[in-house]
Parts: structure tokens; C-alpha cells; sequence
């Protein structure tokens, strides 16, 4: 027996210094070809460098029986034999054992830590919440039942198990976050479910526990729990039918700096957050490929390059025609892009994304109020208290001079009133009193302001208020598009926005406010959200989340002549 070990140690050891080299072989090889697939190709890189990991352990394993079975028949004790001079191979295996008994204690630490969080957990028992994750398992086609447990003190949903598996959810998301961003994110972690991630996470364990010794290892299995959360993130996005709603959801958690991630469960905030928020919420921009070293494989990316360029004109005219097609089959659209005289518009499908009308839909202009629809978003991420009272004082007054107002000073009301007033009527001094009540005052505002703006994408959008008096808040129509689609997910915008009127009580009597759309309530619109803008610098601008046709369309003009009367 101890002859046996000593020879399976030499082995080992044999084997260690040629895996070096063939890896590296490996690590050239996957990062040339994954340099020839597209980000948005999750599920082939996701294959591709699952492949290269077990082609790693595969060839680590092949060297070590090669050595073994090399060995002669006398064993160490034929010290006349060349192949048994020198103990290196015995110190090198030593090593390997030391390394990996570390590696194997960080995967038992996490595991210990995982079986603690869940005799900590509780059943989660709300029987509404129970038939909606059970609905989007029938959607998935999920045939094992999924438990779901509360659990204090974690800060992202998580998988646990896999032939029965576990929902953790952090019970402060269940109180504190809109129920559909909740439900966003559980689609998330069932698609986990779905594809089995949590006995996939084990197995790369395994392997980084028998080759820690190996930067290539590491690097497949980081690009492996990468692309893992981006298929999920499609799965769950194709789920729920909005995309920029789980975005939404994952901009809300990114928001704990200080949490930790899961150290063995595969979980909601895994991966780069940012990165995965932008792929989102900008699914068509894509960074350019880099051409790789390999003549073969440059040879292929030239074939596909030409071969796409050969059909690229045949194929956007159809998109073109598509488009001009379904614009007109929607002749109030139409006539109200024409009546605008807006020089920036933008049309699109709210479901599919196409874009049926583009005019200079990238260039960043002045959007005045609109900015509106930012501050709103940024307000309800903090999730405060829409109750407490608000009242104008001074300086509300004099950041508002010269832009619309209603509210006199010492008006107090409610903050979900301040919110209404600043979206439905734009009224100035009403949005600047919820950028002063943000949770650390206005300087807090504006950082939160510029995550979100990282978090939509937004790629010519600039803010220097909460109201949009500034002419230096500028957009471009795409970035308006992104903030119109973000803003539907969430409910309280949608309501304010298309209310008629509200009456706000005062003192000296009540004041009256109207919608500044028009077109709100009037027969044949199905307006779902709306904001209006006027300034000198930006024109009237207009943006709607509108149904139409039979389609969900998402309008945005910018820079007219007039609004709909």
C-alpha cells in the first residue's frame, strides 16, 4: 500500500510541471476563440469555456495515469532506475496536497456558511407570493418544486441545493423593494434552478480545488460563473417580458456597497453587476472584437465579417420598410410626429425593441422637465416614507426661480403629493423639495443621480438639477427611450403621470393642477406613462409608454415646435 501511494505521489508530482505548459496551450486557445463570439453569445461562451475546463482537469488527470503507468515495475526501491533519481517529484506532490487541503477548506467554509443560513432561514408562507414564483416555475418548465424560504441579514436572493431546491430571500427585499423588481430577481435565481447552476458551482469547486495551482483554471471558472449569470439574466428577462425591469432590480441591489457575495450558491448579485445592468439595458451595444493572434482563427472572423457585410444592405432596407410599414398602420403616431416638427424622434417597440422611427436619435439636446422621470426614479429606489410631510421653503423657491411653479412657500403636503405634482404638472419647486428630501440631502441626490444614469446606460445624458431648469440637462432620444422604459417599472410613476388633475389644499384654498399632456384620457389614447417639457433652450418635448395598434410603443420627441393640442 505504501508502495502504491508513493507511486501515485511521483506520478503526481511527474505530471505537475507538463501541465503547466499544456494549460497555458489551453488558456491561448479558449481566449482566441471566445474573442471570436459576441458578448450577447452567452450561452456558446458559457459552452466554450465549460469545455476548456474540463478539458483541463481531463488532460491533468491523462498525464498523471501516463506517469504512473511509466513507472518501473520495481517501484522507488530500484534506485539504479533513472526515472527514481532525485526526490522532486515527491516535494512537488507534497505542495499539490498542501494547496489543495487550503483550497478544500475555503469550499467547506463556504458550505458550513450556507447550512448556517439555512437553519437560520424561515418559510417564507404568503400564499400570494407562493402561486407567483410557482406561476413563473410553470412558465419555465420547471418540474421540481422550488421552496422558498426568509432569511435575515443576507443581502441578494440566492439558490441552495439541487435535487430539492431552495430560494433564499432577504427579507428586508420582501418589505423594502417594488414586489415586481422582487419578482425580477426570483425569476433570476429559478432559471438558476432551471439549469441545474447549483450542481454546475460544485463541480468547478472540484476543479479548482484538484488545479489551484493554475492562473487558467481560475480564469475559465470566472468566465464561467460570468456568463452563467448573463443566461440567466436572459432567461428571466424573456420570463418577465421586460428587460429593464430586472435591470432595475439589480441597479437596487448593486446599491449595498458593503455586501458580500455568496461565497458557494450561485446568487442575484454574482458577476459584474454594472456590467450586467448595461447588457440590459443596452442588449445592441456591443464593444468591437479584437482580432486574434491565430492565422486560422483570423482567417474565420474575416469569412464572417465579409459574409455579414454581403447581406447587411438587403437586410436593413427590410427593417426600413418593416418599419415605414408599421408606422403606417398608426396614423395618430404619425400625425403627431408631424405635428410636433420635433428634429429628434424616436419610435420604438416597447416588446420586441425594433426601432420604427430614428431621426438624429443619438445626438444630446436640452430635455428641460423630462429630467422629471430621473429624479422620480431615483426618489423611490431609496424607498422613503411617501407620507412624511414636505414643506416648500426658500430655497425650493430660488432653485425654481424662472421655471413653472404653483406651491407658495411654506406649502406642506405630503411627499407622494410633491412627486405627483413634479411629475403630472412639472411643477419646479415641487421636484427640487424631493431632491432635498432625498436620504442625505441634495448631495446624496446627485450621486445617486449619476449611478443611475450607469445603470440605464444612458450614453449622452447629463444632469446638473432635479427639475430640468438647466440647459445643461441634455439627452439624446435613445436616452430618453431607456429612462421612458426603466420609469414603466415603476407603478407609482405610471399613475402620476397619467392622472387628469389633482387639487392640493392650502390655506388661502386649494390649487388646481392638470396634466401638462393633453392627450391624457382623451378617447383613443392608451397613455401608460407621460412627461411633457418647455423651455427656450430645448423646445416641447414629449415622452410616452403608449399602446397602439396592438403594440406597446415607447414615443419620444424632442425638440418641437408645439405639443398636441
Amino acid at each position: 500500500m505504501s508502495g502504491l501511494l508513493l507511486g501515485g505521489a511521483w506520478a503526481l508530482g511527474t505530471a505537475l510541471p507538463a501541465f503547466l505548459w499544456q494549460a497555458l496551450g489551453i488558456h491561448c486557445a479558449m481566449a482566441a476563440l471566445l474573442s471570436l463570439t459576441r458578448p450577447r453569445d452567452a450561452r456558446l461562451r458559457y459552452a466554450l469555456c465549460c469545455a476548456g475546463l474540463l478539458l483541463c482537469a481531463a488532460m491533468f488527470a491523462a498525464d498523471v495515469a501516463h506517469a504512473y503507468r511509466a513507472l518501473p515495475a520495481a517501484g522507488p526501491a530500484d534506485a539504479a532506475s533513472p526515472l527514481w533519481s532525485g526526490t522532486w517529484p515527491l516535494w512537488c506532490a507534497m505542495a499539490w496536497l498542501g494547496g489543495a487541503a487550503l483550497a478544500a477548506l475555503r469550499v467547506w467554509a463556504g458550505m458550513a456558511w450556507l447550512r448556517r443560513l439555512l437553519r437560520a432561514s424561515q418559510p417564507w408562507t404568503d400564499a400570494a407570493w407562493q402561486a407567483r414564483v410557482a406561476g413563473l416555475a410553470r412558465r419555465m418548465r420547471l418540474r421540481r418544486e422550488v421552496g422558498l424560504r426568509l432569511v435575515r441579514g443576507l443581502c441578494t436572493p440566492m439558490t441552495a441545493g439541487w435535487f430539492k431546491p431552495v430560494l433564499l430571500v432577504p427579507a428586508n427585499l420582501v418589505t423594502g423593494m417594488p414586489p415586481d423588481l422582487l419578482e425580477a430577481l426570483l425569476a433570476h435565481e429559478l432559471a438558476h434552478v432551471r439549469r441545474h447552476d447549483y450542481l454546475v458551482n460544485l463541480l468547478q469547486f472540484a476543479a479548482e480545488i484538484l488545479l489551484f495551482f493554475h492562473p487558467t483554471v481560475w480564469w475559465l471558472s470566472r468566465r464561467i460563473r460570468i456568463e452563467r449569470e448573463r443566461i440567466a439574466d436572459d432567461m428571466a428577462a424573456a420570463l418577465i417580458g421586460q428587460p429593464r425591469r430586472l435591470a432595475l432590480a439589480l441597479n437596487a441591489l448593486s446599491q449595498d456597497a458593503d455586501a458580500a457575495p455568496a461565497p458557494v450558491a450561485p446568487a442575484a448579485r454574482d458577476g459584474d453587476l454594472l456590467d450586467r445592468i448595461r447588457r440590459l439595458t443596452r442588449p445592441d451595444s456591443l464593444p468591437a472584437r479584437r482580432a486574434v493572434a491565430m492565422p486560422a482563427l483570423a482567417a474565420m472572423l474575416a469569412v464572417a465579417i465579409a459574409g455579414a457585410g454581403v447581406q447587411a444592405g438587403p437586410a436593413d432596407d427590410g427593417r426600413a420598410d418593416a418599419a415605414r410599414r408599421a408606422l403606417a398602420q398608426l396614423p395618430g403616431i404619425d400625425a403627431l410626429i408631424q405635428s410636433s416638427g420635433a428634429s429628434h424622434v424616436l419610435v420604438l417597440d416597447a416588446r420586441s425593441g425594433d426601432t420604427l422611427v430614428g431621426v438624429a436619435e443619438n445626438e444630446a439636446v436640452p430635455i428641460a422637465s423630462l429630467t422629471k422621470l430621473m429624479t422620480a426614479m431615483v426618489l423611490l429606489d431609496a424607498a422613503p416614507d411617501l407620507s412624511q410631510p414636505v414643506r416648500i421653503d426658500e430655497r425650493d423657491a430660488e432653485a425654481a426661480r424662472g421655471g413653472a411653479w404653483q406651491l407658495p412657500v411654506g406649502a406642506v403636503a405630503p411627499l407622494d403629493t410633491m412627486l405627483k405634482l413634479a411629475l403630472m404638472s412639472s411643477d419646479n419647486r415641487a421636484a427640487h423639495a424631493l431632491a432635498r428630501s432625498y436620504p442625505g440631502g441634495e448631495a446624496a441626490f446627485a450621486r445617486a443621480l449619476r449611478r443611475k444614469v450607469a445603470a440605464l446606460g444612458l450614453e449622452h445624458a447629463r444632469f446638473e438639477d432635479a427639475m430640468g431648469i438647466s440647459p445643461s440637462n441634455r439627452a439624446s432620444a435613445a436616452d430618453i427611450g431607456r429612462i421612458v422604459s426603466a420609469a414603466t417599472a415603476y407603478p407609482q410613476i405610471a399613475l402620476d403621470t397619467t392622472s387628469l388633475d389633482e387639487s392640493v389644499g392650502m390655506d388661502a384654498g386649494a390649487i388646481q393642477y392638470r396634466n401638462t399632456n393633453p392627450l391624457v384620457g382623451r378617447q383613443g389614447w392608451d397613455i401608460r406613462l407621460s412627461k411633457t417639457a418647455t423651455s427656450a433652450e430645448a423646445g416641447r418635448c414629449l415622452a410616452m409608454r403608449v399602446q397602439a395598434g396592438g403594440r406597446e410603443l415607447t414615443l419620444v420627441l424632442l425638440n418641437g415646435r408645439a405639443l398636441p393640442a
